[in-house]
């Protein structure tokens, strides 16, 4: 039990909403990353997630959660 707390306690803290770089987007698979702005790893975002079509090199604005196989991009807005 005491590992949840750990694993909690351990976890960076993720800010709400985030700026970043299209990496890269499959339109046929619906899915690709973003590279935020500010650095740290790749966002998962998911074609259900979009607000409008985005494509790689796109500067976008997104809103990020923790899932259980790591960040994934939420309400992502082209800029």
């Amino acid at each position: 039990m005491w590992f949840k707390w750990i694993r909690f306690w351990r976890r960076p803290k993720v800010e709400k909403v985030r700026r970043g770089t299209v990496k890269f987007f499959n339109r046929r698979k619906g899915f690709g990353f973003i590279r935020p702005q500010k650095g740290g790893q790749d966002v998962f975002v998911h074609v259900s997630a979009l607000k409008n079509e985005i494509s790689r090199g796109d500067t976008v604005q997104f809103e990020v959660r923790e899932s259980n196989k790591g960040l994934e991009a939420r309400e992502v807005r082209i800029l």
